[in-house]
């Protein structure tokens, strides 16, 4: 599928790039990393991986259709029509990200790649599900262009590698490449939440569509990160669902039934007449000045969200790797699958339960319990017929007693922070704005 088949090796090396940026940003002695915002973007990540696991399936089918029965032409296949692929994929990318922030319903979408404060590499991985199929509407004029599908997601791919490059603080300017292509200068803008930065830079590799079009702004110091309102949660569901949760209030509050409609298809800046402004999430210093978000979470329960994050994108490399043993499935074949079932299962729920942990919520415990007890019966299903099963079923239900033993331990850590919510709530309640 146009190499979408190497995506669990792919995985890994992303991940060793990962791990030399923070190495880098230590020996320069510049914080780009926190853990639970690392955290928070890769349970992002991997629940919107999961739905393009079945969604990309469902799309190459729809793109091989169009390409045989609607595509005026073929398209041969040779590097400069691949380039001519890149050019026309990056134009379609440039108008998709483009909408995505001007349209409510697509900027409820999209918000979630701009909530976090930092942005680094992992930054790549906090995008939503439901990008994806905005996405897909765009893509679809590769194949009735006559680009074939293995083309059409090699392009597709090959894009989604390059935010790579561009989501870093640790690169400056680079000489010529700023002319035409995307760098992490004009990407740095593009993730800016000051005024004179909003809304810039949307190219995803070539920066001349920006140029071109009147979205271009050069960077002139380094940009705040984040969204205009702020976002103060470690949830990656709540990442998901909470400008949806509020554009849905506002319809509600609005008092012109037509507003009720309009409001998903106007720009965020918008607010119908009647409804409350999106409330803000920051909170501010004796001066005024916004503070940066920083989940306080002690150092002894960062690592045991931190192992066990590790334990489920194990479990999602797993996923791929599965995967990569079918020739074309359809998502049927791969949902009878009992492993690829399981798997699926567990990134899932274990997503949610990261998520309550991160925030400390009271019933934390017993969500993150049932994550163990979801992985003790999965075992035997993911484990029985690979070499030297049992002895890696009992190592597995070895490890699993001692992350539930570790959890009880950790159970101080859960008694007061409804509390610290309230008080936080309490101190973000006069700080509103309208979200961008």
């Amino acid at each position: 599928m146009g190499g979408l088949q190497y995506a669990g090796l792919i995985v890994p090396i992303l991940l060793i790039l990962v791990a030399l940026e923070y190495y880098v940003s230590r020996r320069k002695g510049v914080q780009v990393y926190s853990l639970e915002d690392t955290l928070v973007n890769a349970c992002c990540g991997m629940l919107e991986r999961l739905f393009d696991f079945f969604w990309v399936i469902m799309m190459y089918f729809i793109f091989a259709w169009l390409y045989e029965n609607v595509a005026p032409w073929q398209v041969p296949n040779n590097p400069a029509t691949w380039f001519v692929g890149l050019l026309i994929g990056d134009f379609l990318a440039y108008w998709h990200h483009r909408l995505s922030h001007e349209i409510n319903f697509m900027w409820a979408a999209h918000i979630v790649h701009h909530q976090s404060e930092e942005l680094n590499m992992t930054t790549v991985f906090r995008v939503s599900a439901f990008a994806v199929i905005n996405r897909a509407f765009f893509w679809i004029w590769m194949p009735i262009l006559g680009f074939d599908p293995v083309m059409t997601t090699s392009v597709i791919v090959f894009i989604g590698l390059y935010q790579f490059v561009s989501h870093t603080r640790l690169i400056g300017k680079m000489g010529v490449l700023e002319k035409f292509m995307v760098t992490p200068s004009h990407h740095r803008v593009h993730h800016a939440r000051n005024e004179k930065y909003l809304d810039m830079n949307y190219g995803h590799v070539f920066i001349i569509w920006d140029k071109m079009l009147g979205t271009f702004r050069e960077e002139e110091e380094e940009p705040d990160f984040g969204i205009t309102t702020g976002f103060e949660s470690s949830s990656p569901y709540r990442a998901y669902f909470f400008y949806w949760t509020d554009l849905f209030r506002r319809a509600k509050e609005a008092t012109h039934w037509q507003d009720k409609i309009r409001i998903f298809l106007k720009p965020p800046s918008w607010n119908p007449e009647g409804a409350e402004s999106t409330p803000a999430e920051f909170t501010v210093d004796e001066n005024g000045k916004r503070r940066k978000y920083v989940a306080k979470t002690p150092f002894r329960l960062q690592l045991y969200i931190f192992f066990s994050v590790f334990l489920t994108m194990i479990g999602f490399i797993s996923l791929l790797l599965i995967k990569k043993t079918f020739e074309l499935p359809s998502v049927g074949e791969l949902l009878a699958s009992p492993q690829i079932l399981a798997l699926t299962v567990l990134v899932t729920y274990s997503v949610f339960a990261h998520g309550v942990i991160l925030e400390r919520k009271r019933w934390a415990l017993w969500a993150d319990y049932i994550r163990l007890a979801l992985w003790a019966v999965c075992i035997p299903i993911l484990l029985w017929n690979i070499p030297f099963s049992i002895l890696s079923m009992v190592g597995a239900y070895l490890l699993l007693a001692v992350f539930a033993i570790w959890l009880i331990r950790m159970r101080n850590f859960f008694d007061s922070k409804e509390e610290s919510q309230r008080e936080f709530q309490a101190a973000v309640a006069p700080h509103r704005a309208s979200v961008r």
